[in-house]
């Protein structure tokens, strides 16, 4: 069998060492797409609504993992919120400076999310959706409305819908706040209950 011919290297020559080329860096782009980092910081706009209402738009959104982290206390373990969270608080807090108060003390109130997630979910039968649940913004929401003063008590709110949205690189809240009857509050807890029969 022949031998295989040998290099033409010198015998005292320097060893070197060689490695695969690096993987290329991620772009900020392909960061933006990463539900978990974000590149400016929280940012709130509130408007005032015909009948007493507001809209709140948030640059952001938070899955639930992402509002709390564990913290160690001896033997006990307690949840605190991140700093994305209170950065979302604040955000809102600051955009509502300029919104009239009071009105949030009365009635009950309907609360309508529409959450934009920068990933997406593919199911095994072929369906796409966003990569955040519908819910998870509601709790954040309805806590950063009180913490501003724009309702006293988020128990007021007693109605909602929630709707979810993928849009790559994209994290956004878009919230409603109206007052409603309590005609209206019968009304939708009779739409559901009908369909039992």
């Amino acid at each position: 069998m022949p031998r295989k011919a040998k290099a033409d290297v010198a015998p005292d020559a320097a060893l070197v060492l060689t490695s695969p080329p690096a993987k290329p860096k991620r772009t900020t782009k392909s960061k933006a797409s990463n539900r978990r980092v974000r590149l400016l910081p929280t940012k709130a706009v509130i408007k005032v609504l015909a009948g007493g209402g507001v809209s709140l738009d948030v640059n952001d959104v938070l899955t639930k993992n992402e509002r709390y982290t564990p913290v160690r206390f001896g033997k006990r373990i307690a949840q605190r919120e991140t700093a994305a969270a209170q950065a979302y608080k604040e955000a809102v807090k600051s955009a509502a400076q300029h919104v009239p108060h009071g009105q949030g003390a009365r009635g009950i109130w309907r609360l309508d999310i529409v959450s934009w997630w920068p990933t997406q979910r593919h199911h095994a039968d072929g369906t796409h959706t966003a990569n955040g649940d519908a819910d998870a913004p509601v709790a954040m929401v309805k806590d950063a409305l009180q913490h501003a003063g724009i309702i006293d008590d988020d128990m007021r709110i007693v109605v909602g819908s929630e709707v979810s949205v993928y849009e790559k690189g994209v994290r956004r809240t878009v919230a409603v706040l109206r007052p409603i009857t309590t005609e209206a509050h019968a009304a939708s807890v009779a739409a559901v209950l009908g369909v039992l029969g």
